[in-house]
């Protein structure tokens, strides 16, 4: 066997061992049978309470005092330039829950959960990688929720949320590595694994969070963007569009020209490379009020 033939071989053997993997991972979620390693019991209640309609505001608000390093970054969010919107400062858990309504609620809470990711003792072999998904995460969280306000078709709440969680199955699957085979721990077959299967384990635990069916398909759909297709923009297309804009921070004027020949927009280059700016500010201020 020619060498060509023999990386051929083994590139597609990698292939389909990731696929397998990430596979029997999605199913397991899917099963409820995988958790997220040092996801504390208090970020995982206010995720339950948020999913259960019939928990009202006074309770939420009850249950996100109990633990005070979440109160606190609550509190934060909703006393921030981007929420606050020149209202007075409240430490009213109450009223911030119902300043930022039940979808920020949510954002904060699982912001807050990758926030502290970063710092379990068990997971200090993952520092640098959890802190790079993190301003990732906040990042396309921002500029997800800016397009969704310029556009005014999508709920900028959700975009935000979308947003923060569009890269939670490569969180998962960083988490889970050890379970892999070997030749799935390190390049390419990590890389194989990460970038070709992430989307999906995202969506297995979107799906398993009960997250809304537009938050679940745009993590889903976050590598497709169609540029021939008209009409208004989805949620799909806003966080699309986000992964793309944000990921390009060293060559931002050719990410704006991009995005600017994609009609549905109807944003000039110069109005996407001033929101690419714009939610450069507000990834920092948002990290900041999650002790970043």
């Amino acid at each position: 066997m020619s060498s060509a033939a023999a990386s051929r071989a083994i590139a597609s053997e990698t292939a389909e061992a990731a696929r397998h993997f990430a596979q029997e991972l999605a199913t397991a979620i899917g099963r409820g049978a995988v958790e997220l390693p040092a996801w504390s019991q208090m970020a995982e209640r206010a995720r339950a309470a948020l999913a259960d309609e019939n928990v009202d505001d006074d309770s939420l608000a009850r249950l996100l005092t109990a633990e005070a390093g979440l109160a606190v970054r609550v509190l934060t969010l909703a006393n921030s330039a981007m929420f606050a919107r020149g209202g007075s400062r409240t430490s009213d858990m109450k009223l911030a829950v119902l300043r930022l309504g039940r979808d920020c609620v949510r954002s904060a809470v699982y912001a807050y959960a990758l926030a502290q990711l970063r710092h379990a003792p068990r997971l200090l072999y993952l520092r640098a990688e959890l802190t790079q998904l993190w301003r990732e995460s906040t990042a396309v969280a921002t500029l997800a929720r800016l397009v969704a306000t310029t556009c005014g078709t999508v709920d900028p709440d959700e975009a935000l949320l979308a947003g923060l969680l569009h890269n939670i199955g490569k969180l998962c699957l960083l988490m889970q590595l050890e379970q892999a085979p070997p030749h799935l721990r390190s390049s390419p077959g990590r890389e194989a694994l990460l970038g070709g299967w992430h989307a999906r384990i995202g969506l297995a635990l979107a799906l398993h969070w009960q997250l809304a069916e537009p938050v679940c398909t745009a993590i889903a759909e976050q590598n497709h963007l169609e540029p021939a297709r008209g009409g208004a923009p989805s949620l799909n297309d806003v966080l699309a569009a986000a992964v793309i804009g944000s990921g390009a921070a060293e060559a931002a004027p050719d990410a704006a020209r991009h995005l600017a020949e994609l009609s549905r927009f109807a944003l000039s280059a110069e109005r996407w490379l001033a929101l690419l700016e714009r939610a450069r500010l507000e990834s920092a201020a948002l990290r900041g009020a999650f002790g970043d």
